[in-house]
Formats: C-alpha cells, sequence, structure tokens
C-alpha cells in the first residue's frame, strides 16, 4: 500500500526511523544506555505504528476528549492515545503481542522513573527484545504491506560472547 506524503506516511516514516535507530543502538557495542535506548526507541517506534495505522483507518480519533467533548492539550497540542491504550483500541494484536508489549511498557517506566541493573536486565531479556522487534516487522506489513518491511534495512549483528 503506497502511501502518499502526509500525516500518515510522515508518521509511518518516524515510527521506521525510530525501530531502525533502536536496532542501532542495542547492535553498537559499549554504547552507554544500550539496552534502555533500545527499549524506549522500540515503543516510540510501536506508538508511532499505532497512529499511523489509527489516523489511515479512522482519522484523528485516536487523541482523548474531555468531558466537555473538546480535545485534551499537551503543551497545546493534542493528546493522543499513549502505547498501552492503542493496544486496548486496536482488536487486531494478538495476546503475545499484547504481553511482549506490555512487558516492555512495564520495563521502560521502570527505566524512566526509577532504577534497572542495565547489564543483568540485558542479557535476561534479549529473547524478548528480539520478539518486540520481529513483532513490530510482522505488524507493520499487515497494516501498511511488505514494502515497508525492515529486513532490507537490517543486518545480523556479529558478536562477541562466551553465553
Amino acid at each position: 500500500m503506497a502511501l502518499r506524503k502526509g500525516r500518515t506516511k510522515l508518521t509511518l516514516e518516524s515510527s521506521i526511523d525510530s525501530a531502525l535507530l533502536a536496532v542501532e543502538i542495542y547492535n553498537k557495542p559499549r554504547t552507554p544506555f544500550r539496552v534502555e535506548g533500545f527499549i524506549t526507541q522500540m515503543i516510540m517506534a510501536w506508538t508511532r505504528l499505532f497512529h499511523s495505522h489509527f489516523h489511515n483507518t479512522i482519522g484523528s480519533k485516536y487523541y482523548y476528549k474531555s468531558s466537555n467533548g473538546r480535545y485534551q492539550t499537551i503543551d497545546g497540542e493534542k493528546k493522543s492515545w499513549e502505547l498501552k491504550t492503542c493496544i486496548t483500541k486496536h482488536a487486531g494484536i494478538s495476546a503475545s503481542i499484547k504481553s511482549n508489549l506490555n512487558f516492555f511498557i512495564k520495563l521502560r517506566n521502570k527505566i524512566e522513573h526509577r532504577h534497572i541493573d542495565r547489564d543483568e536486565v540485558g542479557i535476561m531479556i534479549f529473547g524478548e527484545c528480539q520478539a518486540l522487534l520481529y513483532n513490530y516487522e510482522n505488524t507493520l506489513i499487515d497494516f501498511f504491506g511488505e514494502e515497508y518491511a525492515l529486513n532490507e534495512s537490517l543486518s545480523f549483528s556479529i558478536q562477541f560472547s562466551r553465553l
């Protein structure tokens, strides 16, 4: 599905850029906050993916309205659904993808508001991180078609490890 210029395409491109940056951060050795950077960028990628999908399918209805029917604003802009709300509003997301996303939403909240031991967490959640990216690409293709797949942009990273 070729998208023409507009909010949907710009938001989708921003989503893809965020996902690619997440992978770049994750695969770059000696990067400080590597795991934290990957998680926060992927949360942004997923949120923007849903926003582009909603804009494409339901229009601008993914903004919060107050009880008086006016849009809620933050810093002068309409407040849009956060990722957790996007997940609940979209009926087609599988339970396993929801579970993976909810895991990372909680972890992102911990990163943002508390402290995690990044070395310990990075090793423990490698598979979850891979699933987050895999699910993202599959959902991206489901929403917008094969032409937006990331597999052309990604390469396998070489790793030093005795794990």
